[in-house]
């Protein structure tokens, strides 16, 4: 994927690519998975990275709102998903 796809993805909050990189915000020193619900960072600010690992290796800390560290499957996992369409349910 090239850095337009990747950022489509994140700006559309496509889950599909979760697991598949993480968005790395250098103002912020943030990363998330694409499918955060947090505001979409302009493109001057964002690196992507293949997996939390790297992010983490280049200074970035995990989002706590959409906890990408979290192992898929796992309850913490599970419960940033369920808040998530919970929020969404809860504004629409």
């Amino acid at each position: 994927m090239d850095f337009e796809q990747r950022y489509r993805a994140a700006s559309t909050r496509d889950a599909r690519f979760d697991g598949v990189f993480v968005t790395a915000v250098r103002t912020t020193g943030i990363y998330c998975r694409p499918s955060c619900p947090a505001r979409t960072p302009k493109p001057g600010n964002v690196e992507f990275f293949a997996t939390a690992a790297g992010a983490h290796e280049h200074g970035y800390r995990a989002c706590k709102r959409c906890l990408p560290d979290a192992v898929a499957g796992s309850p913490e996992w599970v419960s940033a998903a369920w808040r998530t369409g919970w929020a969404t349910r809860l504004v629409t």
